[in-house]
């Protein structure tokens, strides 16, 4: 009996060690994206039942884990191995922020037990807000309002724009004829789109086309002519407004073309 008693004792103290350091401390702001994902958590997923939720540090993404077995047979996984997984899924450091329905997470007002740190499944979500900007862990608004919006800085790219505009001539070669073609093309940067225009030789018709920039700098271009005869290929614009294109017609023959400079 003694033997069976202190291989529990030691099993309690092991379980203990391995969950030591699994709650986070202090100060924490939660984005409203991280909210949103902690009152679902909190309201259950069909017969499963909440259990851990875990959130990085900063407050911008959590993880979480529910119970199958019913609220009374739910126990809390391994604090070490589902911190790993957090912090693989995130990139970032992650510590346990509730267990079930109580908000563990001790951050100088939120005292981590009883009926203070509980939250309602049958609350709205206004109320769950309410709770949390109660415990200090949203609504403040000096806090979130930077984390948000480093946040979406990440996921908005900025592209710059040329502020090329205007028309200026253009001069093409063409296998199949010995003399250059001349043209235009016409700029409108706030797209990154611009129209061609040019005449072909010996009353052979006019062609029409466009063409579409990338940011940096390359991109596509296209012409049909009445004459049935038509190209396509690239093209890339340099910083001092000249552009050169490639490509080839529909029988395989070359063109290329260049845009003059900025005058």
């Amino acid at each position: 009996m003694k033997k069976i008693l202190w291989i529990v004792v030691l099993s309690l103290l092991w379980c203990k060690t391995s969950n030591a350091g699994k709650y986070g401390e202090g100060e924490l702001q939660l984005t409203k994206r991280v909210v949103d994902h902690f009152i679902m958590h909190i309201r259950g997923k069909g017969a499963k039942h909440p259990s851990d939720f875990y959130v990085t540090l900063d407050g911008t993404n959590a993880t979480s884990w529910y119970c199958a077995h019913g609220p009374m047979g739910c126990v809390e996984g391994s604090a070490v191995e589902d911190i790993k997984h957090c912090e693989r899924r995130t990139g970032k450091k992650c510590k346990k922020f509730s267990f079930k329905r109580t908000i563990k997470w001790k951050n100088g007002i939120n005292p981590g037990r009883g009926k203070a740190s509980r939250i309602d499944s049958k609350w709205s979500d206004s109320e769950i807000y309410a709770k949390l900007t109660e415990l200090g862990f949203y609504g403040n608004t000096t806090t979130t309002k930077k984390i948000e919006k480093k946040e979406a800085k990440k996921e908005k790219k900025v592209v710059k724009k040329y502020s090329v505009e205007g028309e200026r001539p253009l001069a093409l070669s063409w296998d199949g004829y010995s003399n250059l073609i001349a043209g235009t093309v016409k700029f409108n940067e706030s797209d990154y789109k611009g129209v061609l225009n040019l005449a072909l030789p010996n009353n052979d018709g006019t062609c029409k086309g466009s063409y579409s920039l990338q940011a940096d700098g390359k991109g596509t271009w296209q012409i049909s002519c009445t004459n049935n005869m038509g190209a396509a290929g690239t093209l890339k614009w340099v910083k001092d407004g000249a552009v050169t294109g490639t490509g080839r017609d529909h029988n395989d023959k070359k063109v290329k073309f260049t845009v003059s400079k900025k005058s």
